[in-house]
């Protein structure tokens, strides 16, 4: 019996080790080799849900796209690897937490050039790079996105749920048609309303939803429409006379997790939404505004980085 409490004992202790190895290393004063490569990245984690995950695509395609040494910060990983388990990219080690070099906008850098592309490329020179300001570069991530799909899949209990809330929606349908099209509709409103205004333009208001959702009852015979936003109370006073809307109001990862278990997907505008379309899987309708900086969901950035399953429609 002692043989066997001596064994699970080591077990445990080895276990113990390879999972804190860095914070180990750092113990004693050693460097983790993850942390030795010439060039690499990792990135602050600010910001809420939506930025986290276009921080870590950004990251993610980096390393894919240039093949450097990209890590996991810890603060990202704790908010990330719950909503998405099979995240893929390791965790910086302890003993890496000092000497980064940020990229942001105070970064002198000519403005016609990509700071990261160039990081990466070497034109940097060697260093350990920390991106900044909520990154979303779609043309470090776009071009491998099946593999990104399955980077980003939700945990099991997340698309029960989600799957549970269109079952029982699909359930209050009534004469039940043989085949329902889901339409996720995410609302942004609250912060954005005023934050959207230095692109000196205003958040898209209730005719840009209801020509979305008439677009997709011309190409669908019975289209579902999902909607979340961060102004719930908004949504059920506004589309109340929609009987073929539903209005659902969990928290953040549910919403996205429920709108990108739809079949398309109407967006309005910040980083939560792109993401609730863009794991949809299918057509995503986003409106077609000017905007005065370079922005994630410009149209003309749109057909850059050929996301040629977005259709702009007039805000």
């Amino acid at each position: 019996m002692n043989r066997h409490r001596t064994v699970i004992f080591i077990l445990l202790v080895l276990n113990l080790y390879y999972l804190y190895k860095s914070d180990v290393l750092e113990m004693f004063g050693e460097t983790h080799t993850l942390c030795t490569p010439a060039i690499l990245f990792t990135s602050s984690s600010n910001g809420r849900l939506g930025n986290n995950m276009g921080e870590y695509a950004t990251l993610w395609g980096l390393g894919r796209t240039f093949n450097v040494s990209v890590l996991l910060h810890p603060v990202m990983e704790r908010r990330l690897r719950r909503i998405f388990p099979g995240l893929s990219m390791e965790r910086l080690p302890a003993s890496c937490a000092s000497g980064w070099t940020k990229l942001d906008k105070t970064y002198k850098f000519p403005k016609n050039q990509d700071l990261f592309d160039s990081a990466a490329a070497g034109l940097l020179g060697p260093g350990k790079f920390m991106l900044g300001d909520n990154p979303v570069k779609v043309h470090l991530f776009h071009p491998f996105r099946e593999d990104l799909l399955r980077e980003l899949t939700f945990s099991p209990g997340l698309r029960k749920q989600a799957r549970d809330i269109l079952t029982k929606v699909k359930s209050k349908v009534k004469n039940q048609p043989p085949e329902i099209t889901f339409v996720g509709v995410h609302i942004r409103r609250t912060d954005y309303i005023n934050y959207i205004k230095k692109y000196n333009t205003t958040i898209s208001g209730k005719d840009y939803y209801v020509r979305a959702m008439e677009y997709y009852r011309k190409k669908y015979s019975h289209p579902v429409f999902i909607m979340a936003s961060d102004d719930p109370q908004y949504c059920k006073k506004t589309f109340k006379p929609f009987k073929d809307v539903t209005v659902i109001q969990g928290n953040r990862e549910l919403d996205m997790a429920t709108l990108a278990s739809c079949n398309h997907s109407i967006i309005s505008v910040g980083s939560f939404s792109f993401w609730c379309g863009y794991l949809s899987g299918g057509e995503v309708v986003y409106p077609k505004k000017t905007y005065s900086m370079k922005y994630l969901l410009n149209p003309d950035y749109v057909e850059k980085n050929h996301l040629d399953f977005f259709t702009p429609i007039d805000d």
